[in-house]
């Protein structure tokens, strides 16, 4: 967990005890002006309603580190406004200073100051969390990456492509599979009877599956030399793959020499 940012250091527990002595002054200010307090009685009172909000905005910290939801975060502001207003009229009321008609007159100003300030305060928390969470993640990001071991190529023998689909799980052998075709971030698997939806990436099977009988004659396609009827010119530098099945497919010029360079032409 980050440390709590109003207290990590001496320089901001000092800024914070500055800020919460001004926002005291303020509204003792405020209530002197509005509502004709003595000096003494705009500072209990300020001093009382601020300084309970300052302790339950210090504490408050813990619980928005770990809650983000903002329906929990509204109901805590409304509960620590709740609290203070009822301490400090409890304080005021004991000391008789106040009365509870003069007490209610000024609530509405007392919310609007403590909210604000609350308000203020949550925010720099907000920034905080933020910064610290870019942070760590930065931190993680600069590690060296583990390094994995190379997946085994899959062989003729005992190759199998396993595919999920629902609760189901197809094991499709590479020498029922006929081509395989890129489509978008998932790869579509052709037999002579169904196709197979597998999230996978085309580099893989590039790289995995035995290269003297799949091709990749496009960079969205690769086919099972063992299907193939004839190859013929398409177009220029294009060329058309025939299967056994009827099936047509485009190869490109590279991927037409790599089909004759693994067929032995």
């Amino acid at each position: 967990m980050l440390p709590h940012p109003f207290i990590c250091s001496r320089s901001r527990m000092a800024v914070s005890l500055v800020l919460v002595f001004s926002s005291i002054a303020l509204l003792g200010s405020l209530l002197m002006l509005y509502a004709g307090f003595g000096p003494l009685v705009a500072l209990v009172d300020a001093g009382s309603f601020m300084g309970l909000l300052a302790v339950c905005g210090m504490l408050s910290w813990f619980f928005f580190a770990y809650i983000r939801v903002w329906q929990a975060q509204i109901v805590l502001t409304l509960l620590v406004q709740g609290i203070c207003l009822g301490i400090s009229y409890t304080i005021v009321s004991l000391a008789e200073l106040e009365s509870a008609d003069r007490f209610g007159w000024m609530i509405p100003l007392r919310l609007l100051f403590g909210l604000s300030c609350w308000m203020l305060w949550m925010q720099s928390y907000r920034i905080r969390l933020i910064k610290g969470e870019y942070r760590e993640k930065e931190k993680e990001e600069s590690l060296p990456a583990k390094t994995l071991p190379p997946l085994p190529a899959l062989s003729r023998e005992d190759g199998r492509i396993s595919v999920k689909d629902g609760l189901r799980i197809h094991l499709v052998p590479l020498d029922e599979l006929l081509y395989i075709q890129a489509s978008g971030d998932y790869v579509t698997l052709f037999t002579a009877t169904r196709q197979y939806v597998k999230e996978q990436t085309m580099k893989y099977f590039d790289t995995h599956l035995p290269p003297s009988i799949f091709v990749r004659i496009h960079r969205s396609t690769i086919v099972n030399s063992h299907h193939i009827l004839r190859v013929e010119l398409f177009g220029k530098e294009s060329y058309c793959v025939k299967l056994k099945n009827g099936t047509s497919l485009r190869a490109s010029n590279s991927g037409y020499k790599l089909l004759r360079e693994r067929l032995g032409l």
